[in-house]
C-alpha cells in the first residue's frame, strides 16, 4: 500500500513540473500580439519571425502581411505559421460557409492539388472568432503530410484583418492545441 501510494505521489509530481514547463508563449509582429500555448516547454520548439510585407492587388488594395513560424524541434515537417493580413480598406466579413469554402479552395489552389486528397473542412471558433478548419493528405514527391488549414478574421477588427494558419504538426501534437489557445491582439 505505501509503496503504491509512493508511486502515486511520483507519477503527481512528474505530471505537475511537466505542465509547469509548458507555458504560453507570445510574440509580436507589427502591431500584433501573437499568443499561444503549444503544451509542450518552451525549448522543444522555435518562433521565428518574418519581416512585415506590403503589397498592393491589382485591383489597388493595398495590405501588409505579418508571418510568424513555429517549428518543433523534432522534425523537418513538423511546423506552422501563422498569418496575419492586414488590408487598408475594409473587406467584407465572409459568412462561415464562405470561410469554409476558403480553406477548401486554398487545398485545390495550390501547387501540389494534383497530389492532395482526403479534404475535409469544418466551422470552427477560433480565438472567440467564427472561423474555418480544413485538413487534407498530400503528396509531396512521394513523401506524404497531413496538411491542416485554417482561418478567422479577429473581432477585434474583422474588416481589415484576416489570420491564416497552416500546420503540418500532428493534430494531437500540436494543431488543435494552437488553434485552441491562439489568440491576436493590436498592441500598438
Amino acid at each position: 500500500m505505501k509503496k503504491c501510494i509512493f508511486a502515486l505521489a511520483l507519477v503527481m509530481l512528474l505530471s505537475l513540473s511537466v505542465l509547469a514547463s509548458a507555458e504560453n508563449d507570445s510574440v509580436t509582429t507589427g502591431p500584433y500580439k501573437v499568443s499561444f500555448d503549444l503544451g509542450v516547454p518552451h525549448g522543444t520548439y522555435t518562433v521565428t519571425i518574418s519581416e512585415p510585407k506590403s503589397t498592393e492587388s491589382l485591383s489597388g488594395d493595398k495590405s501588409t502581411d505579418y508571418n510568424v513560424e513555429i517549428r518543433n524541434n523534432t522534425g523537418l515537417t513538423n511546423f506552422a505559421f501563422v498569418g496575419i493580413y492586414d488590408h487598408e480598406t475594409i473587406q467584407p466579413i465572409p459568412t462561415s460557409s464562405d470561410l469554409e469554402n476558403i480553406i477548401r479552395n486554398s487545398f485545390v489552389d495550390t501547387q501540389y492539388a494534383y497530389n492532395t486528397y482526403n479534404v475535409e473542412t469544418a466551422n470552427r471558433v477560433i480565438d472567440n472568432s467564427n472561423g474555418a478548419i480544413g485538413s487534407a493528405d498530400v503528396d509531396v514527391s512521394g513523401f506524404k503530410l497531413k496538411e491542416y488549414q485554417a482561418g478567422y478574421r479577429p473581432k477585434f477588427d474583422p474588416t481589415h484583418l484576416y489570420v491564416i494558419i497552416t500546420s503540418l504538426m500532428p493534430w494531437d501534437e500540436g494543431t488543435l492545441q494552437l488553434l485552441k489557445t491562439i489568440h491576436i491582439e493590436k498592441v500598438k
